[in-house]
């Protein structure tokens, strides 16, 4: 679907945005006003991915062929990210925490829409209270950030990261994956009766609603019922103002300690309000890129070629985005680069992020040249087939109404 490969485009450069234009101690404002979406955008659209590569072994009743693919794509995520996580990077690798989070909804694959979104709500309320009580005894409350095979030397620390403490934990990123699966649903059904705009501008209408009731709860939380007030007295560890660390990105997790912290709609933070946020800008997106995309004539499916060509290769194209950065950053440590000043423009800056866009557009038109996927999307693929022909299950009777 067209759609849903705009979406992705827009994750990406909204990941790329994130990463490549900082702009030192003070972000620039779109690059602010980014943190933590374009990541959950990804996540949830998992989600769909998920829905729409099991779709035909669940209605034929062949759930072990479906479980087995999703694990099977999962292990396929972790096998790159945990390769990614090898190259020396001031970028953070997220694909491994992504797989795992592929296993944790396998149990759920023929829930009810209903039940997802239940049980997604009560964790997203539930979850960051745990979190900060699981976190709260550990020397390093972020001990895993880009998970690589150097990690495994230390499982018990690899697992408790990829969980709970690391970066991106996977009890927190889940909540996205289980929203994206009833999205996804809501997209097939829509395709399936021709009513892919209506329901697009539905999941935006949606979006908007969840993200700006979870602003203004959390603002008037922080400010007219007292969070902020009964923060005062606290001491963050950086020594930075209370007020500043509230709002700012955080590392999977909200300030440990006093409660008012998980009324804190930081990026990254993991709270529930950083939760409802990113998932209604989330819903937004993906609900007017289909609108668009359903709007869209020949011509401006020709025109946009590149860009949906890009969207349908996200895996490739953000490999390809953290090994060019990585590579930036040896080249630049080897040309003796003052450390001390503003990061030079190959690390951080606009022209940095243009030129990774442009390298993304390049590769999307190259695969619509040649009519072919992405090669790490054709390798999740084959991983995801393999593991479903170990299942021995037959063909039985489809379970009914997953979207009741």
């Amino acid at each position: 679907m067209i759609g849903l490969d705009l979406a992705r485009f827009l994750a990406l450069i909204g990941m790329m945005a994130t990463h490549l234009w900082v702009g030192g101690d003070e972000a620039p404002a779109l690059t602010a006003a980014l943190e933590g979406k374009a990541a959950a955008l990804f996540a949830l659209l998992a989600g769909v991915g998920i829905v729409l590569t099991t779709r035909t072994a669940l209605a034929e009743g062949r759930v072990g062929a479906a479980s087995l693919a999703v694990f099977g794509r999962g292990l396929a995520l972790i096998f790159v990210g945990l390769t990614l996580g090898l190259l020396p990077n001031f970028l953070l690798v997220i694909l491994v925490y992504y797989g795992v989070t592929f296993w944790l909804v396998i149990p759920m694959l023929r829930w009810s829409s209903s039940a997802l979104i239940a049980l997604a709500a009560a964790w997203a309320v539930l979850w960051p209270f745990l979190s900060s009580i699981l976190r709260a005894p550990l020397r390093d409350p972020i001990e895993l950030e880009s998970a690589n095979w150097a990690n495994l030397a230390d499982p018990i620390t690899f697992v408790r990261g990829l969980f709970v403490s690391g970066a991106y934990p996977a009890f927190t990123w889940v909540v996205y994956t289980m929203i994206g699966m009833v999205v996804g649903r809501l997209i097939v059904a829509a395709w399936k009766r021709g009513a892919i705009r209506s329901v697009g501008l539905r999941l935006a209408a949606v979006g908007v609603v969840v993200a700006v009731a979870a602003s203004g709860l959390s603002a008037l939380l922080a400010g007219p019922l007292g969070g902020l007030a009964a923060l005062a007295h606290e001491t963050p560890a950086d020594g930075a103002p209370v007020r500043q660390v509230f709002y700012a990105q955080s590392m999977g997790a909200p300030v440990p300690g006093n409660l008012w912290w998980l009324t804190s709609p930081a990026p990254h933070s993991g709270t529930f309000f950083d939760l409802a946020i990113t998932t209604g800008t989330a819903l937004f997106t993906i609900g007017l890129c289909l609108a668009i995309g359903s709007a869209m004539n020949s011509l401006a499916k020709r025109i946009l070629a590149p860009v949906t060509g890009a969207g349908g290769a996200p895996l490739t194209i953000y490999a390809a985005h953290i090994v060019a950065a990585s590579v930036a950053l040896i080249l630049t440590s080897l040309a003796g680069a003052d450390s001390a000043g503003r990061p030079p423009w190959q690390i951080d800056s606009p022209q940095l992020w243009a030129l990774h866009i442009a390298g993304a557009l390049l590769i999307g038109w190259v695969l619509t040249l040649i009519k072919r996927r992405g090669p790490l999307e054709t390798f999740v693929s084959w991983s995801g087939r393999c593991f479903a022909k170990l299942s021995h299950d037959r063909r039985g009777t489809p379970r009914r109404r997953l979207d009741g």
